[in-house]
């Protein structure tokens, strides 16, 4: 139980700061999406170009109540799952859920 709530912590530590990061100079809203009971932890974006709505969910993790990060979206250039590791997070305890479960038997990291 203690490991589901310091990764709970850490990956909304993690995404505010992203969520701020993002917010500097940009022309659309960075909105913040966390739902602690259920693990959920999202971003999205929301705003216009000209005429086009831009919106959509760029960030998406879930904590599950085993401990396990599922990395289910990472539409940014920051490597959110070397960001992870790199904040003690082991690699049995990371899945990388935006690859196919098949891709996921081929690595180093957790398959579900």
């Amino acid at each position: 139980m203690d490991s589901v709530i310091k990764h709970k912590s850490l990956v909304r530590k993690m995404l505010s700061e992203i969520a701020d990061h993002f917010r500097q100079g940009k022309r659309w809203e960075i909105l913040e999406a966390f739902d602690e009971e259920h693990g959920q932890y999202l971003l999205f974006t929301d705003g216009w170009q000209g005429e086009s709505r831009e919106y959509g969910c760029f960030m998406h993790i879930e904590v599950k109540p085993n401990g396990r990060i599922w990395l289910r979206r990472d539409g940014t250039d920051l490597d959110i799952g070397q960001q992870l590791l790199d904040e003690g997070i082991a690699k049995s305890d990371l899945v990388l859920a935006f690859h196919s479960p098949k891709m996921r038997e081929l690595s180093d990291f957790a398959v579900a």
